[in-house]
């Protein structure tokens, strides 16, 4: 049982992006007097306890209710929903098996006008939020004809301590986190749910995986795996046909996650837009990265079927959103290690996980991305170029000559044989 932190957001206006990412958090209790909110996050950000502890603190006078129940049933028969502000948790679970997702936004805007109008606060996943759009829409059902957006921040230090000291499974908190920092997995520590996961690939014993590779392994698969039953059970209404023909697996979201970190790094952008509103230079869509498949022949729908994976890797924890409609890996480190593993995966053959996820890419191509003219691995590189040296065999042996200090230093040597860590220490002496 974690404890339950205090959290703080941030106010996202829409006509100038700039001034929201600049705009100074306030803790969400601070909200308490606007007629309607939005509250937007990652997944696993802490959306539903906030709002627990919300509308707990708001006593009689508000009630808490999920978008699922407030579509279902018919709101003479609640009373209780009448003259309180409504807590809707939930609106991307009622989205998630929707085959249009205006129908249930709309849905819940008919149900608003028919409790006439109370204030309202809604919860929503950032992926399934559909921006301006959304909530313009939404001030037709507002007390006062107006919606604040806000986004909910990251887990401060405190936070962090505070929720590792109520675990049984953590002895020390402040040690929990130092380990997690030298293990390059801090990133994992900002979110609650992911940090309750860490915790658990930690283990109630204490004990850290064998391996750094076994640690970013364990956690990224815990991370792109789905934790909330609606949208596991909205999911699971599809057929599984449907489900594995458009990619939906573990391994294939992990691979189409690979593939948005190993572009990201590549190319040097931030992430990536998923509405054209959001697009910038620093921010491509995410359709562009389905140009390869597309040059290899693909089909139309098999184009579509790889667009739905990617978006869908996006939603993921593995992601998150730094501003409306825009998304970034949760963490650089998470980035380089999954980026990788897709590379790994396209030259095939011999590397760590027996994958093909492209075939036939040569090694040579790959490493010579990764080098500037001089042949040494570019320095934003080298997380990606360390870690691609422990998962593909094809290419250890020449990075480890390119750049074996940072093989050394960011990938994971204990994967290594004992004549390659030879050629390493070798290839250091040289360096030195």
């Amino acid at each position: 049982m974690s404890a339950v932190v205090s959290r703080t957001c941030t106010e996202i206006r829409e006509e100038n992006a700039e001034l929201s990412a600049s705009r100074a958090s306030r803790p969400l209790e601070s909200f308490r007097e606007e007629s309607a909110y939005v509250l937007l996050g990652d997944p696993g950000a802490g959306k539903s306890t906030a709002f627990d502890t919300e509308c707990g603190a708001s006593g009689d006078g508000a009630c808490l209710v999920t978008a699922r129940d407030l579509l279902t049933f018919d709101v003479q028969a609640h009373p209780e929903w009448r003259g309180k502000t409504l807590f809707i948790d939930g609106l991307d679970e009622v989205r998630a098996g929707a085959g249009d997702v205006r129908t249930p936004f709309d849905a819940i805007r008919g149900q608003l006008d028919k409790l006439g109008k109370p204030p309202f606060r809604l919860s929503c996943r950032e992926a399934d939020w559909l921006g301006a759009n959304d909530q313009a829409n939404l001030t037709r059902v507002s007390p006062d004809a107006r919606v604040t957006a806000l986004r909910l921040d990251p887990l401060t230090d405190h936070d962090i301590e505070q929720i590792l000291d109520s675990h049984s499974a953590v002895d020390d908190a402040r040690e929990f986190i130092e380990v997690a920092r030298e293990k390059g997995v801090d990133g994992f520590l900002r979110n609650p749910q992911s940090l309750d996961l860490l915790v658990r690939v930690v283990g109630d014993s204490g004990s850290w995986p064998a391996s750094r590779w076994e640690l970013f392994d364990i956690a990224c698969r815990q991370m792109v795996r789905e934790h909330n039953d609606e949208h596991t059970a909205a999911t699971q209404s599809l057929s599984r046909a449907v489900a594995v023909a458009d990619g939906l697996t573990e391994e294939a979201l992990l691979d189409a996650a690979g593939r948005l970190c190993a572009v990201q790094l590549v190319a040097g952008v931030a992430g990536f837009a998923v509405t054209e509103n959001g697009r910038s230079a620093g921010y491509p869509l995410v359709d562009e990265c389905t140009h390869e498949w597309d040059a290899r022949g693909a089909s139309v729908a098999g184009v579509s079927s790889h667009l739905r994976q990617l978006r869908r890797a996006l939603a993921t924890k593995l992601f998150r959103a730094p501003a409306q409609g825009r998304f970034s890996p949760v963490h650089r480190h998470v980035a380089e290690f999954l980026g990788a593993r897709y590379l790994a995966g396209l030259i095939g053959g011999d590397h760590a996980h027996g994958r093909n996820v492209g075939g036939g890419l040569s090694y040579r191509r790959v490493t010579l991305m990764l080098t500037g003219f001089d042949g040494v691995v570019v320095t934003e590189l080298r997380g990606l170029s360390a870690w691609l040296a422990v998962q593909s065999e094809s290419c250890r042996g020449e990075l480890i000559q390119r750049d074996p200090i940072g093989v050394g230093l960011y990938g994971d040597v204990c994967r290594f044989s004992a004549e390659e860590k030879r050629a390493l220490l070798a290839s250091l002496q040289v360096q030195a």
